[in-house]
């Protein structure tokens, strides 16, 4: 797998620490708009240290092969982060799944970059790391991201009860999966 891939002038790509100014501006112009639909983070996580310790972490996932996180740049804003999606959990021999994760920066909502870079991003795992399952879990009031995941295929598994805790309670997520079609 590589640490970046160009397409549709767009770019995907695993950043590293010397990107932690550009990771840590889209995090915290963001912070309002992701933070209702994530789980609770550390007090210092919107600072320089605890984002380049993160990247660290992220980078040397990659290398182990259990975690991935792509970056998305528009090769005409090449110092702005569009967004991003993450794969966790990633198992290899008979199960061959992965849980994504991703957010798109609420300056660049509903131009078509979450489906590109989705699109992108499910190609790459399941083609390269031949991933046959990828499981979404989304809260239930991000109407948007179930939109999202429902146009490229995934299909409702129900609900997962007390899946995450936010705001300090557990709370339930809608299960979505996708399977590649081969």
């Amino acid at each position: 797998m590589n640490t970046e891939y160009q397409f549709d002038n767009l770019t995907l790509k695993i950043c590293n620490e010397t990107s932690v100014f550009h990771v840590l501006g889209f995090f915290q112009d963001n912070r309002e708009y992701f933070d209702r639909y994530e789980p609770d983070k550390p007090d210092n996580f919107y600072t320089k240290e605890y984002v380049v310790k993160l990247l660290r972490s992220e980078y040397h996932a990659f290398l182990s092969g259990n975690f991935v996180r792509f970056y998305l740049y528009d090769n005409n804003i090449p110092n702005q982060i569009i967004g991003t999606v993450s794969f966790s959990h990633i198992f290899n021999g008979a199960v061959k799944s992965c849980t994504i994760g991703y957010k798109v920066d609420h300056h660049y909502w509903r131009r078509g970059y979450c489906k590109r870079m989705l699109c992108a991003a499910l190609n790459i795992l399941s083609t390269e790391k031949g991933m046959h399952r990828i499981e979404a879990y989304i809260h239930p009031d991000n109407i948007p991201s179930i939109e999202a995941v429902k146009s490229l295929g995934f299909t409702s598994e129900g609900t997962a009860h007390s899946y995450i805790q936010m705001n300090g309670q557990w709370q339930d997520h809608l299960r979505y999966v996708y399977i590649p079609k081969n």
